[in-house]
């Protein structure tokens, strides 16, 4: 980490001269130098060209006689003196041309003397002190000339987004030149209500200008860094992180304007230290919040090093999952950490994106899942990798993931808590049998939803019907993407989507389609076989006639519920039926350490389903709740994990906020998908996917709550082929979604799915505007979604964001 080079106070920098003439200047400096005060070269070599250049120069400071002062400075790199800022008459060229030569002989390699004209600074308001009585003495006063110093601390935040984190003002006599370390600090709120600018509106003008142009400045000084070679770096990852901005205020066209004086990390930083000190030392034990100056600067610091330390660590991970996924070995390329990818498709598009591919049948279901964990662990062994850590990113693999990594001694989850997460039932059933005398309360068993497996032949129904009340919820017991969930109104409606789910023999025969869906009601070979990986029940592929059917067979689960089966079909997935949980529906994305540690959370909001199928339709993060319902989910999901054991990682929890507080819906034993890791790692800045290989290596991430862009929003919607299909193939093709992405004007995320119709498939993409909040954001992709074709009858736009406001 870098900081940026001091630079005494001025105003509007004219004139220059370097040591030794040299022409060539260190491109950040000649960068910052040009955006921030409008630079002008004059080369002086000698006394004569000096006292040549003298009349000129002050002309061209004082045209029309308007300026009376100049500022003489000095400026550099790497500044290895420190000379006093003075100020001069325009018309005494003769001691400005003595101070300019006394300065050259005191400069060091690229140091440069700075000539500026006198900016006057704004004038307070005139405040007259009550007229005191005839009887007491009254002494009149010329108040002094004053003059305001503001500094204005900016960091590198998460993304290279330049924030600006503080700024404090300094108030003296304006007759000489006004120091850091001479003056008490005050916010600008006091300095400009002491100088009789009470106007709101006023004030948060004079903010936005001090905050847009010092994170400018930051940004053009990043620009200029990106440049340098990597000598000019001076070191390995080496970067300005931290960037001090002084301004003065003064009056141009009837309006208060801040003027750059110039560059300074240190003597900014101080004094925003000391305003932040003196505030939490009141008397009485008082103190007031502020914001601190230096998180910011912390959170690059911490992050940065995060990077450094997972920097060619080497991590085994299980599945590629679909193209969607391409992200993650992009990111973990990019972060420098090498992916040993194990896939069953040994033509994965992953294979050229990882450090090594390992070609290796994990859906076999000739082995179960600890037979193929230890066939993993031979080939590890076998190549002799040095892993850090052994992970899965797609929800299929998470088990066998699980078990690699005890065999191998490596961190993560234990496999029975991964085994309970991906069984709904179990789940639920835990949280319920989880209770002790001591505290934390509430427990765990007070965020269950009452459920019943259905088992063998119709025990599971008649015991949920004289359990729970209609209407109930008909899901797998392990899936991802709300894929095969239904809502059912009654007795009737229940058995008739029953048999249909479960493949009576006469429904046994599949349509050829190319998405995942349901066709005229039966599951499709993609779908079932995405409800079958990785849960309690297996699937193997068979042809008979030339038609394919499957067969179940169980696998390993050590737990004390095995498969189920409905109706006598052998051939059937495991499902359950569920209460129907009314409220608002909500993610929360948990990273939990170690020992169970909550390290971060992050909320976001669901719009409502369409009926009686669950898949998501809109959502928007930051969540709108209140922060105590915000607490509460995160408590809910936090301690629904640990009630699981399901620690340390990342990982996706689905619960409904109630009048009785939240409810768990299912915990995704693995990073949330879809659009989330893009959308925290925009609006927060925290990449899920360093996070998570992090923890799966045993480092446990300094993470923060708060966002990198703190007012932004994001509003979105998903599209599918079944509802979109006509838009996405004219309309709203993914060359122009991409081109709109590019632009600024959408968040474009390609998801699993596929342009074409079919019923109850996965998404094809999701696409979200921003704003300053869930109202302007909405208003946004209203607009957008009109334009491209999304918003339809069918597919409501304005209903399904319609509690987004």
């Amino acid at each position: 980490m870098c900081t940026m080079m001091e630079q005494p106070s001025g105003c509007s920098t004219l004139a220059s001269t370097e040591k030794h003439g040299e022409g060539a200047r260190d491109p950040a400096v000649e960068r910052r130098v040009r955006v921030v005060t409008r630079l002008e070269h004059v080369a002086m070599f000698s006394r004569d060209l000096w006292c040549t250049n003298a009349n000129r120069v002050g002309r061209h400071l004082c045209p029309g006689g308007k300026r009376e002062r100049v500022v003489i400075k000095t400026c550099g790199p790497q500044k290895k003196h420190s000379f006093p800022t003075t100020f001069y008459s325009v018309f005494d060229t003769i001691c400005v041309s003595e101070a300019v030569f006394g300065l050259i002989s005191h400069l060091c390699d690229k140091e440069a003397i700075l000539l500026e004209g006198f900016i006057r600074t704004l004038p307070p308001r005139k405040i007259r002190p009550p007229k005191p009585p005839p009887v007491i003495s009254s002494c009149s006063v010329r108040p002094p000339e004053l003059t305001i110093r503001l500094c204005a601390v900016v960091c590198r935040s998460r993304g290279d987004q330049p924030i600006l984190s503080k700024v404090v003002c300094s108030v003296g006599r304006a007759e000489k030149p006004l120091c850091h370390h001479f003056a008490l600090p005050q916010s600008l709120e006091t300095t400009l209500e002491l100088w009789g600018v009470n106007d709101k509106n006023q004030k948060d003008n004079i903010f936005t200008q001090l905050k847009e142009t010092a994170e400018t400045v930051m940004k053009a000084v990043m620009e200029a860094e990106n440049k340098l070679s990597h000598k000019g770096h001076r070191g390995r990852r080496a970067q300005i992180d931290i960037l001090g901005v002084d301004f003065l205020l003064t009056v141009v066209d009837y309006m208060v304007t801040p003027v750059i004086l110039g560059l300074t990390s240190n003597h900014c930083l101080e004094s925003c230290g000391v305003h932040e000190c003196m505030l939490l030392n009141l008397g009485a034990g008082a103190t007031i919040t502020t914001k601190s100056a230096s998180k910011p600067l912390v959170e690059t610091m911490l992050r940065q090093s995060l990077i450094y330390v997972m920097e060619t660590k080497e991590v085994l991970v299980i599945g590629s999952g679909g193209i969607s996924k391409k992200f993650i070995w992009e990111a973990a390329r990019g972060y420098g950490i090498k992916v040993h990818l194990v896939e069953s498709d040994a033509n994965s598009f992953a294979s050229s994106l990882v450090a090594s591919f390992i070609h290796y049948d994990y859906d076999d279901q000739s082995c179960d899942l600890e037979m193929h964990a230890q066939n993993l662990v031979a080939l590890v062994k076998d190549r002799a990798l040095s892993l850090s850590g052994c992970m899965a990113f797609w929800d299929e693999c998470t088990i066998l993931a699980a078990l690699v990594s005890t065999h191998l001694g490596l961190p993560g989850p234990p496999p029975s808590a991964v085994r309970l997460a991906k069984q709904k039932t179990q789940t639920q059933l835990c949280l319920l049998t989880k209770s002790s005398s001591s505290p934390p309360f509430p427990f765990a068993g007070a965020f269950a939803v009452p459920c019943c497996p259905l088992g063998h032949a119709n025990e599971g129904l008649i015991k949920a019907e004289a359990t729970i009340s209609y209407p109930l919820v008909v899901k797998p017991e392990s899936g991802a993407g709300a894929v095969g969930v239904r809502l059912v109104q009654d007795a009737e409606e229940c058995r008739r989507v029953i048999r249909r789910l479960t493949m009576e023999p006469s429904e046994t025969q599949c349509t050829h389609s190319e998405n995942n869906g349901i066709q005229n009601g039966v599951f499709n070979n993609s779908e079932i076989k995405e409800i079958h990986k990785a849960g309690i029940g297996g699937v193997r592929e068979l042809e008979a006639g030339g038609k394919k059917c499957f067969e179940t067979t169980s696998k390993s689960t050590n737990l004390s519920n095995e498969a189920y089966n409905f109706e006598n079909s052998t051939n059937a997935p495991s499902f359950l039926l569920a209460e129907y949980i009314t409220g608002s529906e909500h993610d929360v994305d948990l990273v939990l350490s170690p020992s169970g540690q909550l390290l971060a959370a992050y909320v976001s909001d669901n719009g409502p389903t369409l009926l009686p199928g669950f898949t998501e339709t809109a959502a928007a993060l930051p969540s709108r709740l209140s922060p105590e319902q915000h607490c509460q989910l995160v408590q809910a999901a936090a301690r629904s994990c640990r009630a699981l054991g399901l620690f340390p990682g990342v990982f996706n929890v689905e619960l409904k906020l109630t009048e009785i507080g939240p409810k768990l819906l299912e915990i995704n034993p693995r990073m949330g998908g879809f659009y989330l890791r893009d959308w925290i790692l925009h609006v927060y800045g925290t990449d899920l996917v360093l996070v998570a290989l992090a923890l799966f290596c045993g480092v446990d991430p300094a993470l923060s709550a708060t966002g990198a862009q703190e007012e932004m929003v994001l509003v979105g919607v998903m599209c599918t082929g079944e509802n979109h299909e006509e838009a996405l193939h004219n309309t709203a093709k993914p060359e122009r979604l991409a081109e709109l992405h590019h632009a600024g004007h959408i968040r474009f995320n390609k998801l699993h799915g596929s342009r074409n119709h079919g019923p109850d498939q996965e998404p094809y993409c999701n696409i979200a505007c921003k704003g300053k909040g869930q109202r302007e954001a909405r208003e946004r992709l209203l607009g957008i979604c009109a334009v491209l074709g999304f918003d339809t009858d069918k597919y409501p736009v304005h209903y399904l964001t319609g509690q987004f406001q």
